[in-house]
């Protein structure tokens, strides 16, 4: 299709390329603000946060002082970040990407955007970035309610104990270690959005996108299950990094074994190999949804 290319005129630079990369990238944002789902989320935050708070605060009953799962003001951001990431942050980012690339797709919304000047190529890394921008935005929010939410409802306490920690934290170790997990746990949604976006690209419909995304969060959620007991019964001998081939596995489990300080986990080497795990899923995926999204014939 003609139109799906822009046309370069001789001796152009690359500053009128990206002042349209910009223009469509500002395009891609508001079109994600008008969205009901984004306002729905955002005002769903102080919600969900409120509610894990109550959570952990019945948790703390059963649960001794000096115990990693006793949470305090200060590791309650950390806290309510692993009840929540693997379902509300997941499914938030399946849903803003099927409607962002397999909606506005089969609705025909993306080939009025493909009249005007833009190459395929920028539209899908401008929805792309838009995403990652519009997700990074939820991450700082959540961060900000949790951190009221820790000081308004749970006590202070001089150090903290983390999981798969040989020693307790300082306050302001923790706090570092805080911004560390929610960098971590971004890039873990970075990953398993460039599997939805794959899906996306191929899916027929809106419906059989949530529809395959669901599934594969339901598989990477079974697998490390299925690793394990194969593992255990049949004698493998496989090496127990291998279950954090699992995104949503990285993310329940394996971002505080990342950030571990125990001498006993050190040689698994678990953050090169999880940071591995999630720029293979992101490279590959990302890769060949652009390759897919940008084929010609799509567009026809």
């Amino acid at each position: 299709m003609a139109a799906n290319r822009r046309q370069h005129q001789p001796g152009g630079s690359f500053r009128g390329d990206d002042d349209l990369m910009m223009a469509l990238l500002h395009s891609e944002w508001e079109r994600l603000l008008k969205r009901k789902i984004f306002w729905l989320f955002l005002a769903a935050i102080p919600l969900i946060i409120v509610a894990t708070a109550k959570y952990y605060l019945g948790h703390n009953a059963a649960i001794p002082m000096g115990s990693p799962e006793h949470t305090t003001a200060e590791n309650f951001p950390v806290m309510a970040m692993i009840e929540q990431l693997i379902i509300v942050f997941n499914v938030l980012a399946l849903i803003l990407l099927t409607l962002s690339f397999t909606e506005e797709y089969r609705s025909g919304q993306l080939r009025m955007i493909m009249l005007r000047a833009y190459s395929s190529a920028q539209l899908f890394w401008a929805k792309w970035l838009a995403f990652a921008l519009m997700m990074a935005l939820f991450f700082i929010f959540y961060l900000i309610a949790a951190v009221i939410a820790g000081a308004l409802f749970f006590k202070s306490s001089p150090e903290q104990v983390l999981f798969y920690y040989d020693h307790v934290v300082s306050n302001r170790d923790m706090i570092l270690y805080t911004l560390s997990y929610y960098g971590m746990a971004y890039a873990s949604i970075i990953g398993m959005a460039s599997v939805f976006i794959g899906i996306g690209v191929i899916s027929r419909s809106s419906t059989a996108a949530i529809g395959l995304g669901m599934g594969f969060l339901l598989c990477s959620l079974g697998y490390p299950l299925i690793f394990e007991l194969s593992n255990r019964s049949f004698g493998l001998g496989l090496p127990s990094m291998l279950k954090y081939l699992s995104l949503s596995e990285i993310q329940f489990s394996g971002i505080a074994v990342m950030m571990s300080d125990a001498q006993g986990l050190k040689p698994l080497h678990a953050g090169t190999w999880m940071s591995g795990v999630i720029a293979v899923y992101t490279a590959v995926f990302m890769g060949a949804s652009c390759l897919i999204f940008t084929k010609s014939d799509r567009w026809i």
